[in-house]
């Protein structure tokens, strides 16, 4: 019976660790300049949310989510370190 509970624990164990690491690999960094809506949606903002952050593209900095109240301070926070806002590159002056 002992070994039979000890198998069981291993085995959640064993799960929990591989759905942490999947979720992990899941929230990358995203790019809100050129992220596709589903690839915001899989760092954890709403559908409607991440439809209003594409549409108002281009950013200078994540923060601006919260300045032009697109996330609440409570969302962005809890997506902050898996959000980007990379800029365009600036053409060569000539």
């Amino acid at each position: 019976m002992t070994r039979i509970r000890i198998v069981g624990v291993l085995i959640i164990a064993l799960a929990l660790a591989g759905a942490s690491a999947l979720q992990a690999q899941m929230k990358k960094q995203v790019d809100i300049n050129s992220a596709s809506e589903e690839e915001i949606v899989a760092v954890g903002i709403e559908k409607a949310a991440a439809k209003k952050i594409v549409e108002a593209r281009p950013y200078r900095s994540k923060a601006e989510l919260v300045s032009r109240q697109l996330l609440t301070r409570a969302q962005y926070d809890k997506v902050k370190d898996f959000l980007v806002a990379k800029q365009a590159p600036k053409a060569p002056s000539k």
